[in-house]
Formats: C-alpha cells, structure tokens, sequence
C-alpha cells in the first residue's frame, strides 16, 4: 500500500513539474510582439507545433496573439460571448442568412495578414421543437464571415445531447 501511494506522489510531483515548466520565447518573438501591441499586458506563452501564443490584454481587451518560430505574426484572436460585437455589416449578413434565428453564444474576431474575418458560435437552442423534444438535442456549429458580410464556410457542427 505504501508503494501505491508513494508512487502516486512521485507521479503527481512529475506532471506538476511538466505544467509548470517556463516556455523559452525567442527574441524575435518577444520583439515583434512588443512592436505589434506596445501596451499589452502578456498573462502567459503557449507553444504548439513551432506557433507561438500570447494570451495577453490590453485596455481590459483580452486576445491570443500567435507568431511562428522566425517571429512572424500568424493571427490574432478576440473571443467574446457577445453578438453585439459583431460588425453591423456581418451582424445583418448573419441575421439573413439560413441560421439567422439560431442562438450566438460566442464570437471570434480573427485578424490575419491577409485580413480579417468572423466565426459566429451558434446553437439551434432557439428554434421550435414540440414539448417531448425540447431540449433533447442541440446542433452547434461555427460559421464564417469576411469582414465584407460575405460568407465563407460553416465548420465544426456536432451534435450533443442534454439528456
């Protein structure tokens, strides 16, 4: 039994460890981020797949800034929770389109050197269903604007049941 747990500890002490572990960002990086945004404040680094992210804010604006190995900027990404902050030109491109009266449960302004664009998170919690299936079953999907209102795709749809 004192094995058991003595290896349990040693396990424990080891991922902690691992989490822990500062990420070395390269100067580029660190340089093109500081001339990019001046005034953010970093919260902390991530790396994935040689990318480089900032989870940092600033003027109580959060974002994810991601750069790549040689400090290029890749993308930026806001995440709000609110529809408002989608511009009026994709606000009424949306609202007119096949999902229009689905609910928006999260925006993400995603800014990249080839410009900007829109993922609208919804959920068909808003449409009609009768009293035995209300609820039962709530599709979510992820479609994308251009900045212009143009849209671009509908990704991520899953299917997940509240039962």
């Amino acid at each position: 039994m004192a094995t058991v747990v003595l290896a349990m500890i040693f396990c424990t002490s080891n991922i902690i460890a691992q989490s822990n572990k500062k990420i070395e960002i390269p100067t580029t990086i660190l340089t093109t981020f500081a001339s990019k945004y001046p005034k953010a404040t970093v919260k902390n680094w991530s790396m994935n797949n040689n990318e480089y992210t900032a989870k940092a804010k600033e003027g109580g604006h959060k974002y994810y800034a991601t750069f790549d190995e040689n400090g290029r900027w890749i993308k930026t990404v806001s995440k709000y929770n609110w529809p408002w902050k989608l511009s009026p030109v994709v606000r009424k491109a949306f609202y007119k389109s096949e999902y229009g009266a689905w609910h928006i449960y999260g925006v993400h302004i995603i800014e990249t050197p080839s410009g900007e664009f829109y993922q609208v998170l919804i959920d068909n919690t808003n449409q009609p269903a009768d009293a035995l299936h209300q609820s039962v079953l709530t599709v979510n999907k992820v479609v994308e604007y251009k900045s212009t209102g143009e849209f671009i795709k509908e990704k991520g749809t899953n299917e997940t049941s509240m039962l």
